[in-house]
């Protein structure tokens, strides 16, 4: 995201006091979503993107946000979108967590945009634990895949509708000899903020601030684990935000 908007500055909220989502409940996650886009309208945020697909699911069912609709990206409908109108793949494998699995948001919208699609769609909870804590090596890995990607063989292309999973796509993809692409889906979210800030004339062109770090709880996993997501060592606030 960095890369595609060098002169944006970013504000991220990390929810590490409520982690994982993937198994929390709807009434939860509509709380924690309030508090944290409350916080993001404090700090001026012209836009949010929810990176979380757990947190996508309810995103429509909570009710006094202080974003509109418009100023809202998420990370299932710009990935639909793209998947329902291209034409060279068929047979879509979706993985995620348990959350984002089960509210079927995926295989609801592919099959009312595309129903010529073939969509198999699994959860795979254990592999947000294992990329949190490090556990990246194929060794490792190929044994859980053994677990959960045994209906995937005949599928072409494989969805990772989850923010964990660019860790290890290449691993996937190294499963599979190839045969099945994985798609990269922090590009087309990018891709989605940069047009949208470009249809609202958004855009900074001008010296960007610096971007700013805060979390619901500070441990020294995560700032561990941050290093692996973000590519770099950077500071962190915590922050305890009041439940909607």
């Amino acid at each position: 995201m960095q890369l595609k908007l060098p002169n944006e500055q970013f504000i991220y909220f990390g929810d590490t006091a409520h982690l994982p989502y993937g198994d929390k409940s709807e009434d939860a996650l509509i709380s924690y979503v309030t508090a944290i886009t409350r916080f993001l309208k404090e700090k001026n945020c012209k836009m949010i993107v929810v990176a979380c697909n757990s947190a996508t699911t309810v995103i429509n069912k909570t009710n006094d946000l202080p974003y509109t609709s418009s100023q809202i990206v998420e990370v299932i409908s710009p990935i639909v979108s793209l998947i329902a109108t291209q034409t060279k793949y068929k047979k879509i494998g979706i993985i995620g967590t348990r959350k984002t699995i089960n509210s079927g948001m995926f295989n609801q919208a592919l099959a009312n945009l595309n129903p010529s699609l073939e969509i198999v769609a699994k959860a795979t909870p254990l592999l947000v634990p294992l990329i949190e804590d490090g556990f990246l090596d194929e060794k490792v890995l190929f044994p859980v895949f053994d677990r959960y990607f045994e209906e995937f063989n005949n599928c072409e292309l494989l969805i990772p509708a989850c923010t964990h999973y660019p860790i290890i796509y290449q691993q996937i993809e190294n499963y599979f000899s190839n045969g099945l692409k994985v798609l990269h889906t922090p590009k087309i979210i990018a891709e989605e903020v940069d047009d949208h800030l470009t249809n609202t004339q958004l855009h900074n062109y001008l010296s960007k601030e610096e971007d700013a770090y805060y979390l619901s709880d500070l441990t020294d996993e995560f700032l561990k684990e941050s290093e692996v997501f973000l590519g770099k060592k950077v500071n962190f606030t915590k922050v305890l935000l009041d439940k909607a």
